[in-house]
């Protein structure tokens, strides 16, 4: 299923209970992602061994691989997001740390003459003016 990466940015309080095969805990993780426009997302580990395992904090830089499943309670659906896998790992380098030269429009190579960029293309690819945007 999907790998999602970024940073824990919230950690909820841990659940725990009792049922027929025994005691069971789950914990929630908010991890919002390194994308240009950051999208949030809500996992959770379910069982003590794992989230002692994986020992999840606030703040930290994550791997996370997801299943995504839906269940079905009194006629309506609810999303399941579960992480099977979790690996820390280090914050990808911010866009603006890279070179000045990779924002430019043209770049000078090496010889140190400035290579324009081509020029505009003509709007009417047929060469008159015909006062329309059409080419037909």
């Amino acid at each position: 299923m999907p790998t999602i990466q970024g940073k824990i940015i919230a950690a909820l309080e841990p659940r725990s209970g009792q049922n027929d095969r025994g005691p069971w805990m789950v914990q929630e993780f908010v991890l919002e992602s390194y994308d240009q426009y950051p999208r949030k997302c809500l996992f959770s580990v379910f069982g003590a061994d794992r989230l002692q395992q994986y020992n999840i904090k606030a703040g930290d830089d994550l791997s996370v691989d997801i299943d995504i499943d839906a269940r079905e309670y009194n006629g309506r659906y609810y999303n399941s997001v579960r992480a099977w896998r979790v690996t820390h790992i280090q914050a990808p380098v911010a866009q603006a740390a890279m070179s000045p030269v990779a924002n430019q429009p043209f770049a000078v190579p090496q010889s140190g003459v400035a290579v324009a960029p081509p020029p505009p293309i003509a709007s009417d690819p047929l060469g008159g003016d015909t006062g329309e945007d059409l080419p037909f």
